[in-house]
This record gives C-alpha cells, sequence and structure tokens, in this order.
C-alpha cells in the first residue's frame, strides 16, 4: 500500500524546495501510515525510495536557459546537422540520453582515457554530424569542456556551437560559433591552426600603441606599456586566457627554434658584457649603466588583463584591444584557461573579444592535462640577471 500523501509531483523542484518536500514527507510518513494501518517499517522504506526518486529527478532535470553562461556574441547562424550535448554539474547528455554521470561539473576520473571520454567519444561515432552543439551550465569548468571538444574531435566533428544567453537580465538566447576548431597541447609553440596564416610578432609590435590606448579604456585593468625595446622577427602566439577572475588577452613571440633562441640569449649575454666593460672602463657613466641595466630585455610578450565585468558590457575595452590586429583580418587565437575556470567567464571573453558584428577567429582551445615544455636558454637568462644585480647593487664600480 502506498501512502498517498508521499505522492512525488511531476513538475521539477528546486533544491530548497524538495529539501523542505522531503521533511514533510517524512512527517506525514509517521502521521499518515500510522492510520492507515501500515507497518512503520513499509512506510520508512517507501520514504527512502521516494528520497531516491526525488534525487534522481535532480540529476536528470534540463538545464534552464538562466544557467547559460553569457556573451557579447550570440547571434551567430544556429547550429544544423549537430549532435545535442548538454552539461549539467550532475550530468552529461547527448540527445537527451545520460552519457556519463559528472561530480560537480567534474568528468570522474575513471571516465577517462588519454584526454578522451570514451563514452562520450563512442556515442558521437554512432551518428555522423559535423557540428557539436553545446548546451553547458555556465559553472562547468574549462577542463570538462576541453575533455568534451577533445573526445567530439576524435569522434570526427569539425565544428562546435555554445549556446549563450545576452548579457544582462535577459532570457534571450543565442549561438557562438566555432568552426573547424582544433585542440593544442601546452608544449605547442604556436597552436596548429591551418584555417589561417599566423601572424608575424611585427604585426604586433607595429600596433602595440593602439592596443595599449584601447586596453586603458577599461575602468579597471593591467595594459601592458608599449615601449621601444622588442625583439624583431618570429611568430605571432594569440591568446585569449582565464585565471580566477582575470581576464587576459595575450600576445607572445614565438616561432623560433630552441637553437635560436639560445643564439639570442647569448647574444644579450655579450651585451651585458660589453656594456659591463665599458662601465668599468669609466667609458660609460653611472646614470647610463643603471638606464640600461632597468631597460631590461628586448619584449617577447605583452599581457593585458580585464576584470570579468569587462566582458559583460559594450562597448567593451577588450573587444578595442582586439581590434586593431584582428578585426580587420582573420586571426588564429588559443582559448586557454585554468583548469577550474567556470565557462561563464571563458564564453564571455570570447563573445567580448568578438562581439557580434566582427571577424570570428579560428580557434584552438588548449588542452589543461598536457605538460608545458622547459623553458630553453635559462642558465644564461638567470646568470645574466644575476650580474645585473650586482651592476645596480653597486658591488662593481667603474674605474676614476
Amino acid at each position: 500500500m502506498v501512502c498517498p500523501m508521499l505522492a512525488q509531483s511531476p513538475f521539477h523542484l528546486s533544491p530548497v524546495r524538495l529539501q523542505h518536500r522531503r521533511s514533510v514527507a517524512g512527517l506525514l510518513t509517521l502521521l499518515v501510515c500510522p492510520l492507515s494501518l501500515v507497518p512503520l517499517q513499509a512506510c520508512k522504506r517507501q520514504g527512502e525510495e521516494t528520497a531516491s526518486a526525488s534525487a534522481t529527478d535532480e540529476s536528470s532535470r534540463p538545464l534552464s536557459d538562466l544557467e547559460l553562461p553569457v556573451s557579447l556574441r550570440n547571434r551567430d547562424n544556429a547550429p544544423t546537422d549537430a549532435h545535442q550535448l548538454e552539461a549539467t554539474p550532475e550530468q552529461l547528455r547527448v540527445n537527451g540520453t545520460k552519457v556519463i554521470a559528472l561530480q560537480k561539473g567534474v568528468v570522474p576520473p575513471e571516465e577517462l582515457r588519454d584526454g578522451v571520454i570514451p563514452k562520450l567519444e563512442t556515442q558521437l561515432r554512432s551518428q555522423n554530424h559535423a557540428t557539436l552543439a553545446l548546451r553547458l551550465a555556465a559553472i562547468i569548468p574549462y577542463e570538462t569542456t576541453a575533455l568534451i571538444l577533445n573526445s567530439a574531435k576524435q569522434a570526427g566533428v569539425r565544428n562546435a556551437a555554445f549556446q549563450v544567453r545576452e548579457t544582462g537580465n535577459s532570457t534571450k538566447t543565442g549561438w557562438l560559433y566555432v568552426e573547424n576548431y582544433v585542440m593544442s597541447s601546452r608544449a605547442d609553440d604556436v597552436p596548429p591552426i591551418e584555417a589561417v596564416s599566423a601572424k608575424s610578432w611585427d604585426a604586433f609590435t607595429s600596433r602595440w600603441k593602439a592596443i595599449t590606448d584601447a586596453c586603458k579604456s577599461a575602468a579597471s585593468g593591467n595594459c601592458a606599456y608599449a615601449d621601444s625595446n622588442f625583439a624583431k622577427g618570429g611568430t605571432l602566439k594569440i591568446e585569449l586566457h582565464t585565471s580566477g577572475r582575470g581576464l587576459n588577452i595575450n600576445f607572445f613571440r614565438r616561432g623560433l627554434t630552441p637553437a635560436q633562441e639560445h643564439q639570442e640569449e647569448v647574444k644579450r649575454t655579450k651585451e651585458l658584457a660589453k656594456k659591463k666593460e665599458q662601465f668599468l672602463q669609466g667609458h660609460m657613466s653611472h646614470e647610463e649603466m643603471v638606464e640600461y641595466l632597468l631597460l631590461g630585455d628586448p619584449s617577447t610578450q605583452a599581457l593585458f588583463q580585464f576584470r570579468y565585468v569587462e566582458a559583460l558590457s559594450s562597448p567593451s575595452a577588450m573587444t578595442g584591444t582586439m581590434a586593431p590586429l584582428c578585426h580587420q583580418e582573420r586571426c588564429g587565437v588559443l582559448v586557454a584557461a585554468d583548469t577550474i575556470s567556470p565557462m561563464v567567464r571563458v564564453v564571455s571573453l570570447m563573445g567580448a573579444a568578438f562581439p557580434d558584428g566582427t571577424l570570428a577567429p579560428a580557434y584552438a582551445f588548449e588542452m589543461p592535462w598536457t605538460k608545458r615544455p622547459v623553458p630553453t636558454g635559462l642558465p644564461e637568462w638567470a646568470a645574466r640577471e644575476l650580474e645585473k644585480n650586482e651592476l645596480l647593487q653597486g658591488k662593481l664600480s667603474a674605474k676614476k
């Protein structure tokens, strides 16, 4: 016999209401069942089954639109010929079918193999679609999304479309579409993007001042100073990086072989030795030496950091920071983040850098479980820095 007062309502209950409902259910178990002459143990068992069913309903609940990430890019075409993937903190589903359980949005270790979710790859291979339509809870961590994208790539998927919500309190949804995405290891010098040619480092330095000026329009942030002491030559690596509450647009000089990097370090070491000798011989004043030392090595990177709130307003300073280099000519861009960074920040950064009406880049997504290479030229650099410190601290003096 079923205690009628304990029947579950068909509609979804929020966690607060669910807890209240369970409390009421427990009370009614004691009050109603004895009146029905049902053994107390039977009512207790039925109460446990009810709680178990409620937990199951909670884990399989559909994701609401208000739980989606927000983005200033939300008017891309809706995906066609697509797998429909949904990720809540509890489950990963494809076309409405559960694939694996998630632990607060994290993929359990037993569900992984070499950066791939085997069950997801198998599910995606069962149907031939070119695009993965992603409906993700905003709090899903970046590593989970990278694992999903890598698994989809292994299954032959070429494109990814993120369902997003407009910024503010709007419930209107749209899409941020990524065509022909690639996955990138942390060991990659530049991401393996073949859809566009990589720009040169010199292309960035020629626009550095304009980029810095745009960055400074942000209410708060850290903008890389545009000086004239920068390295020449090499390939440009553009990175959208999320860490904590900070959103970064980073530019790096890459494309040199280890031998070339070592050669540059040796050249700088020799230049320091030459300046040091000039100073010791009295051919260079103390002020000139200090100026040279404080100038430092030629710049090989420029980092522009913003607070998350900057990704929510239009026009955004992040849009202006990217515009001089990538809004008229298509760029290749790496998306990277800490493993636990929530996707709302990652997607919002992508949307602020390339909002509606701008040319979409070719994207690579970094696999955060891969290892970074050991930097080259560390011994030369460390020795040079120690020598500079000795000079700055006045341990060496010029001849009188």
